[in-house]
């Protein structure tokens, strides 16, 4: 209101000095025109008020609303937020394949809750493989009925294969047409399916599929949620899968420790138990040949010196089974020719070995295992083989070591072991798989009767 006083105050100045001073005129001549251009002013200061007054206001009610969206969008991107980091909490505290799934699939339903669906209106289900199928986890699923449980699917068609094909969630209005999801009753129901990947590079877990039964629409920030919840569910996946793979191995070793103190329990009895028994009962024959017939006597310790020697070198090829040292100290090769040295000193037999030095191309983990496998396929052959010659050869090939033992012994049928290989009180040959296994190597054991049998070890030298 101060500045309009001024401005018409400034005009009716302008008006008399213009004509009174510079050209001079009486009142009667000029008050006319300065009162139509005090009001024409007054006019356009009002019009431009009012203008002024409805931008202002349209511009605070834009104003208002772009805060408002920008609020709600805050507030949902830090529930999403609480809901991924209660999700993090949940899988941190947990090594299940089911409390995994469960909590991503729980998680990505609430985005469908949030647009005002009702529960009952969700459906959903966390599909894995087993074998060549996706397969619902049963713990894992929403409004699935007994039948779909147990209903596999290949994964390769429709909205899932697009979605593994694509690598990110994909979209269907027409599940009831899905070549894979019109399997299950639940999504025959359903308007629109999403169905998100869980996958890590090239290895794929399985999917999650969730559906609505009314029509919604899904947009950027549901499918960044959708992605992070993937992203953390296949993490979670991989724990739990090493875990459970951790706990099977940890089983298997603990099965084959006590298989190994067997072992040693039967070679004992088998072995020194009864060789010193028998030294026992030959000492105490002794005692009673002493005062009649020293002569004899004599010839009996001999006898019961030699026995005593080989009773000491059986339990000093024992103990190196058990911690050969010189494989810590000198490596594959030094070990396996000690090894070889031994089975020649008790056994007579004739056995050669070429390349040790390959041995050191190894790491001392993989020598440690290629160790126990050459000593088993040793111990097969001296077992069974019946052979005049055994060689053992180390050498490289390319990138790989390779390892073989083979003898010209009586050699078996591999069909007819292979078949009933389940049932025999030996496992040598699944002991040697599992070992080689555990440094990415492989075993192959040829054989035909009356040819010998050949073992041939091979492991990749960045294992």
């Amino acid at each position: 209101m101060g500045i309009l006083l001024l401005v018409l105050l400034g005009q009716a100045a302008l008006y008399y000095f213009v004509f009174n001073v510079i050209f001079p005129l009486p009142l009667s001549e000029w008050i006319l025109s300065l009162i139509m251009t005090t009001a024409i002013l007054l006019i356009v200061i009002l019009v431009i008020g009012l203008l002024l007054e409805r931008n202002q206001s349209q511009v605070a009610r834009n104003t208002a609303r772009f805060f408002q969206e920008e609020l709600g969008e805050l507030r949902a991107s830090d529930k999403r937020g609480r809901q991924l980091q209660g999700m993090a909490t949940v899988l941190r505290a947990t090594l299940s394949f089911d409390r995994v799934v469960e909590e991503a699939l729980n998680v990505c339903s609430q985005s469908f809750e949030e647009m005002g669906l009702p529960r009952r209106a969700i459906v959903g289900a966390v599909f894995l493989f087993n074998g060549d199928k996706l397969y619902p986890v049963a713990t894992a699923t929403r409004h699935f009925t007994g039948s779909d449980l147990n209903r596999g699917i290949p994964g390769q068609a429709g909205v899932i294969g697009a979605a593994f094909e694509k690598a990110e969630p994909t979209v269907t209005d027409s599940p009831a047409n899905d070549p894979e999801l019109r399997y299950f009753t639940a999504f025959r129901q359903c308007h629109t399916v999403v169905c998100i990947p869980l996958r890590a590079g090239f290895q794929i877990f399985g999917a999650m599929a969730i559906g609505s039964e009314q029509p919604v629409t899904l947009n950027g920030h549901h499918f960044k949620l959708f992605d992070a919840v993937a992203d953390q569910a296949v993490i979670a996946l991989r724990n739990a899968e090493l875990y459970q793979r951790l706990e099977r191995e940890k089983e298997r070793l603990i099965e084959a420790d006590e298989e190994a103190r067997k072992e040693l329990a039967r070679d004992l009895h088998d072995g020194p138990t009864q060789t010193i028994a028998a030294i026992a009962m030959r000492v105490n024959f002794i005692r009673s040949l002493i005062a009649r017939n020293p002569a004899q006597a004599l010839e009996e310790l001999e006898k019961v010196e030699q026995l005593a020697k080989r009773t000491s070198q059986e339990i000093r090829g024992m103990l190196f089974t058990l911690r050969p040292l010189v494989l810590e100290t000198q490596g594959l090769g030094a070990a396996v020719e000690s090894m070889i040295n031994k089975l020649r000193e008790a056994d007579g037999m004739n056995i050669r070995l070429q390349g040790k030095e390959h041995g050191d191309l190894l790491s001392k983990p993989a020598q440690s295992i290629v160790f126990s496998i050459v000593e088993e396929a040793l111990g097969n052959a001296r077992k069974y083989a019946e052979a005049s010659l055994i060689q053992v050869r180390f050498w490289q090939e390319d990138n790989l070591f390779v390892a073989r033992v083979q003898d010209n012994g009586v050699g078996f049928d591999m069909a007819a072991v292979n078949a009933n290989y389940s049932t025999r009180g030996s496992l040598g040959m699944i002991n040697m798989q599992e070992r080689a296994e555990r440094i990415e190597g492989s075993v192959r054991v040829d054989s035909t009767p009356g040819r010998g049998t050949t073992v041939t070890l091979v492991v990749p030298l960045d294992s």
